[in-house]
């Protein structure tokens, strides 16, 4: 009977080893840094400033690098982890957090893809992330944005940008719940932003950088 035993056990253990699966055995991805090419568009010093005009009302805004952090975190689950960068940034009234994918998610949220949450009060959207990939998707909740293009070249107040990112948010939450675009630059950051009606995709308005002052 003992025998008996022994051998059920020898027969479960191959079983039991790969349930009890340990850390090691996890798989390590990579480790993903937002880089150089994609800080050129977010990453300014605090003190860094915006000036934009509205095209209808001609009211003005004013925008100001507030803060940019980052750190390395880890993130792991069942079937592999990575090291990613974390970052939090404020300008002006809005606020930028990370949206990091799930470990075991696959094939989407990628690891590499960096999607900026924005937050304007208790709003929050989507309308920055990171590598411009017209096949790629972020957003918040029930909302969709996209890469529509990149510019080599977009003119705005009479004055020239290089290397401008436009996406599109299909229901902006931090701005009336409207159709969006919003324009960046390479070294240079928010150029412009438009609304539009939701379904007729009408022009409604539109914001314009017309001064700035920035480093990085």
């Amino acid at each position: 009977m003992k025998f008996n035993y022994l051998v059920i056990l020898i027969s479960l253990l191959p079983l039991l080893l790969s349930t009890c699966k340990p850390d090691e055995d996890i798989p390590v991805t990579g480790e993903y840094r937002l880089g150089p090419k994609g800080e050129a568009y977010i990453k300014f010093t605090p003190g860094s400033y915006w000036i934009y005009e509205n095209d209808k009302s001609k009211e003005l805004d004013t925008i100001t690098m507030q803060w940019y952090y980052s750190k390395m975190i880890n993130l792991k689950g069942e079937r592999n982890s990575f090291s990613r960068e974390d970052i939090d940034l404020k300008m002006g009234p809005y606020i930028f957090d990370l949206q990091h994918p799930y470990p075991d998610a696959t094939p989407s949220p990628l690891p590499h893809v960096f999607v900026f949450h924005t937050q304007k009060g208790p709003s929050r959207s989507g309308i920055f992330f990171y590598p411009f990939d017209t096949n790629l998707q972020g957003g918040n909740s029930g909302q969709v944005t996209k890469l529509n293009q990149l510019h080599d070249s977009l003119k705005i107040q009479d004055q020239w940008y290089y290397d401008v990112a436009e996406f599109e948010a299909d229901i902006d939450y931090i701005w009336d719940e409207r159709r969006t675009k919003y324009f960046w630059a390479k070294n240079i950051g928010l150029v412009k932003r438009e609304k539009y009606m939701n379904f007729t995709e009408e022009y409604i308005e539109g914001w314009e950088l017309i001064d700035f002052d920035v480093s990085q």
